[in-house]
């Protein structure tokens, strides 16, 4: 019997053992620190790093991620890896000539020094419940404060990536006093125009080719008027050259031929043909 009670306590003992150490544990992922409170002491100063730690049975843990994460702003499902969207959270953007749809992922982490005075200013909240209820809407207004510099031309084509890292500056001076976070990029992934906006867009596109065609062909027509005037003006020297060699030719030709000259010629073309005059350096026959 004793045996028995004996057997019965140890097993009540390993059980209670066991739910203990199951209430007095916590697993902190990597990547995150843990925020330690209890009712007694409240906010501990020190974090727990990742791994498993014995807190005791009355405290809580809330993890904060100090590794990069990602905030999707977006209203299209494959942005989340998702098939079907959940929740828009597209950014309506005011620019200068008019409103634009953003899509875009930021992406940030907390800083680990700061987290233990978010929990106390959040009451208690965790890294995505910050971000989740705070953080996002006042992202979202930060971004409209940066997207009114640039045009609706700029957002939709040229200057994405400048946008970006302006508006990833901004928020970091607005973010890391506010939240304890940093802001290591802003990238917009997608712009959306409504159909009105999008005419004005494509045209103005349209002109700015046409334009750039204009200038280019200008440019073109330029350097073929400037091949062709130096091809020109290299056989105009071709020809000069080759006249003043045809005339110093017969500049000497005509002082070769001398009168001693055309009576050694008369002479040869008596003795093979009868009678002749040389004309120059032509000899001509003349019958007798």
């Amino acid at each position: 019997m004793k045996k028995k009670v004996v057997a019965i306590l140890i097993a009540v003992g390993v059980v209670a053992a066991g739910g203990y150490v199951a209430l007095s544990g916590t697993y902190v992922g990597q990547g995150e620190v843990g925020v330690v409170y209890t009712a007694k002491s409240g906010v501990k100063e020190k974090t727990l790093d990742p791994g498993f730690h014995f807190v005791g049975p009355f405290a809580k843990v809330k993890d904060f991620p100090i590794s990069q994460q990602q905030l999707v702003l977006s209203n299209n499902a494959a942005d989340f890896n998702e098939k079907k969207l959940e929740k828009d959270t597209h950014v309506d953007a005011p620019a200068d000539g008019g409103m634009v749809k953003m899509n875009m992922t930021i992406n940030y982490n907390f800083i680990p020094d700061r987290v233990t005075g978010l929990y106390e200013k959040f009451n208690g909240m965790d890294g995505d419940q910050i971000v989740e209820s705070k953080v996002k809407n006042s992202i979202l207004a930060y971004i409209k404060e940066v997207t009114p510099k640039f045009s609706v031309m700029d957002i939709y084509s040229t200057k994405r990536a400048e946008i970006g890292q302006e508006i990833t500056k901004y928020l970091n001076e607005k973010l890391q006093e506010e939240y304890g976070m940093n802001i290591s990029s802003a990238l917009i992934i997608d712009v959306q125009l409504d159909e009105e906006l999008q005419k004005k867009v494509q045209a103005k596109e349209q002109a700015k080719q046409d334009a750039e065609k204009a200038e280019l062909d200008k440019q073109t027509a330029l350097a073929q008027a400037e091949t062709d005037k130096v091809k020109a003006e290299a056989e105009a020297a071709v020809a000069i050259e080759k006249a003043r060699g045809q005339a110093e030719a017969n500049r000497l030709l005509s002082e070769s031929i001398t009168p001693e000259l055309i009576q050694m010629k008369e002479a040869e073309a008596r003795l093979q043909h009868g009678w002749i005059e040389v004309q120059g350096a032509d000899a001509v026959v003349k019958e007798k």
